[in-house]
C-alpha cells in the first residue's frame, strides 16, 4: 500500500477534514502533461514525491486522538525524515539502500535496520496494485486527485495524491486517517537526512 507506517508513525505521508471525502464527486478531467495537452487519465497515482517537500500532517488514531507529524523529503537522495509530535525519536529512511535509521535524540543514538515494506515506487513510477480514480480534491491549499484502493483485507481506502506524488490525505474503511495541514515545496537541506554529529550507531538486537 502507499500508506506506510513505521512503529506506529506514518511515512510519506501521513482529522481528515470534510473537504477530502466530500469532493470525491467532482468530475474527473484529463491529466495535464508537461506540454499542457490533455492526456488519458492515469490508471494509478504517483506515490513517491518527484520534488522536495516539507509537510505537516495530522494523524487520527483509532481512539480519535490527533497527532501531528512532520515529513520531509529530498528528491536528490530519495530520503525521508519523519518527526512525530512529542517524541524523542526521528526516523530517517533511505529508499535507495532500503534502510531505516531511528534517531534517539535523548541518548544520541542511531539504530540502523532494513526499512519495512517490500516495495518502493521510484519517483515517476505509478503505484502497483488496483486503483480507481474518484475525483478531485483540495487539501492544505493543494489540488490533489482522489484515488480508491483496498488493503490486504479488502477494506476500502481513499487517498488524495498530487500529480507530483505527495500524499495529502487518506480515509481508511470510512474513517479519517491522515491529512496534511501545511505543505512547503522549498528545497530541503540534505544534511537533515543524516544523523547530527555526536550520534553513535547502535545495531538492533538479532
Amino acid at each position: 500500500m502507499a500508506l506506510r507506517f513505521v512503529g506506529g508513525a506514518a511515512c510519506v505521508l501521513m482529522a481528515v477534514g470534510s473537504g477530502f471525502p466530500a469532493q470525491a464527486d467532482v468530475p474527473v478531467g484529463a491529466v495535464q502533461g508537461a506540454s499542457g495537452a490533455g492526456q488519458v487519465p492515469a490508471e494509478a497515482p504517483l506515490v513517491t514525491p518527484l520534488h522536495d517537500a516539507d509537510i505537516d500532517y495530522v494523524l487520527t488514531g483509532p481512539s480519535g486522538r490527533h497527532l501531528h507529524q512532520r515529513m520531509r523529503w529530498t528528491s536528490a537522495l530519495w530520503r525521508q525524515r519523519v518527526e512525530p509530535e512529542g517524541s524523542a525519536t526521528i526516523m530517517l529512511t533511505d529508499y535507495r539502500t532500503h534502510t531505516l535509521m531511528v534517531l534517539d535524540s535523548a541518548n544520541h543514538t542511531a539504530t540502523v535496520m532494513s526499512a519495512p515494506g517490500g516495495s518502493f515506487a521510484t519517483p515517476g513510477t505509478p503505484a502497483a496494485g488496483s486503483w480507481r480514480r474518484m475525483g478531485q480534491g483540495r487539501i492544505a491549499g493543494e489540488a490533489c486527485t482522489i484515488w480508491e484502493s483496498a488493503d490486504s483485507d479488502s477494506h476500502p481506502t481513499t487517498f488524495c495524491y498530487t500529480d507530483d506524488g505527495l500524499m495529502l490525505g487518506a480515509v481508511h474503511d470510512g474513517k479519517p486517517v491522515v491529512e496534511a495541514v501545511s505543505v512547503s515545496h522549498a528545497p530541503q537541506p540534505v544534511e537533515i537526512f543524516d544523523p547530527p554529529p555526536g550520534y553513535h550507531r547502535v545495531d538492533p538486537p538479532r
